[in-house]
C-alpha cells in the first residue's frame, strides 16, 4: 500500500499519486508525464506507456554533451531518473510528494538521493550540471524556481524544462495548469540564463488529452454514475443530503471532466507544450 509519510497530500499531489497508481495498474504506465505521440503510433490507451517512453527518450536526447550530474526536480515515480542513471549520469531527485517519493525509492534502489521537500526549500551543498524540470515547473513560482536553480548549478550548467504553458485565446480554457508563456519568457529574461534551445512539442503531446477525455467519458463517467445510482438506492436520504451539501463541488467536477472539452483540439487552442534549454551565463566550464 502507498501511504504518504505524514498522512497528508495536497489536492495536486493526491491527483498525481492516484493517477500513477491507476495508470500503472491498468496500462503499465511507468511515468506521470504526458505521452509524446509521433506519426504512426495509434492513438489508443494501450499505447500510452509507449508514448510516455517516447517522451522520456526525446527529453534525454536533448541533454547537452558534457553533462554529468542532474537534479531531477519533481521526479515523479523515478523512471526518468532511472533512465538517466542507466546512461551513466549521477542523479539526485527532489519531490514534496511522500507517496511518489516512496515509489521512486523502490525504482532507484539507493542509486540516487531523494530530497523530500519543495524545490524552493531545498538546502544542499551539492551542485549540478543540469536542473531538470519535467512537468514540475508549473507547480513552482517562477522567480523562486530560477533563483534556486542558479544557486544549485555549476558554472556553465543548464536548466532543461519540458512543460505546459498558457497562451492567449478567446474564452476560458477547460484545461488548467501551466505558467503564462509570455510571463515565463519575461521572468527568465531577468536571470543570467541564456537560451540555448526552444522546441514546440504541442502537436506531439495533444493526443494524450484525447486519450484522457475518452477515458473520462467512456469509463470514469459511467462508473461514477453507477456508483451514485447504487448509493441513492441504498441510502436515499443520505445521498439527498450529500448532493445538496456538495452540489457545487459535484457540478464543478462533472463539468470539468465529463464535458468533452478537455481534448487535443482545445489543448492546442489554449496551451503550448515546449522543451526549453538554458545555460547558466554566470560562468563557463
Amino acid at each position: 500500500m502507498l501511504i504518504s509519510k505524514n498522512g497528508h497530500l495536497s489536492s495536486s499531489e493526491f491527483g498525481l499519486a492516484l493517477g500513477f497508481v491507476i495508470g500503472h495498474h491498468f496500462l503499465d504506465m511507468q511515468d506521470l508525464h504526458y505521452g509524446y505521440w509521433p506519426e504512426g503510433l495509434p492513438r489508443v490507451p494501450q499505447n500510452l506507456a509507449q508514448a510516455q517512453a517516447n517522451y522520456t527518450d526525446f527529453l534525454i536526447s536533448h541533454i547537452p554533451a558534457g553533462v554529468r550530474s542532474v537534479l531531477d526536480v519533481g521526479c515523479g515515480a523515478g523512471n526518468t531518473a532511472r533512465k538517466l542513471l542507466d546512461r551513466g549520469l549521477t542523479v539526485d531527485c527532489v519531490t514534496p510528494n511522500g507517496v511518489l517519493a516512496g515509489v521512486a525509492k523502490q525504482v532507484l534502489a539507493g542509486q540516487s538521493d531523494i530530497f523530500e521537500t519543495r524545490f524552493q526549500d531545498l538546502e544542499t551543498d551539492r551542485r549540478y550540471d543540469l536542473m531538470l524540470f519535467s512537468e514540475s515547473l508549473l507547480f513552482i513560482p517562477l522567480e523562486d524556481a530560477f533563483k534556486k536553480a542558479l544557486a544549485l548549478l555549476n558554472p556553465g550548467g543548464y536548466v532543461l524544462i519540458t512543460d505546459i504553458f498558457r497562451i492567449p485565446a478567446e474564452g476560458k480554457s477547460p484545461i488548467g495548469g501551466g505558467h503564462e508563456l509570455a510571463r515565463f519568457r519575461e521572468t527568465i529574461a531577468r536571470f543570467p540564463l541564456a537560451p540555448a534551445l526552444d522546441l514546440d512539442m504541442t502537436d506531439g503531446i495533444a493526443p494524450t488529452f484525447d486519450m484522457l477525455d475518452a477515458a473520462y467519458r467512456e469509463a470514469i463517467q459511467p462508473a461514477y454514475q453507477l456508483i451514485l445510482q447504487r448509493l441513492e438506492t441504498r441510502y436515499p436520504w443520505v445521498m439527498k443530503l450529500v448532493k445538496w451539501k456538495f452540489k457545487k463541488q459535484m457540478r464543478r467536477y462533472e463539468d470539468k471532466h465529463f464535458s468533452g472539452r478537455r481534448n487535443g483540439v482545445n489543448f492546442k487552442k489554449y496551451k503550448e507544450y515546449r522543451l526549453l534549454l538554458f545555460r547558466n551565463a554566470e560562468g563557463g566550464r
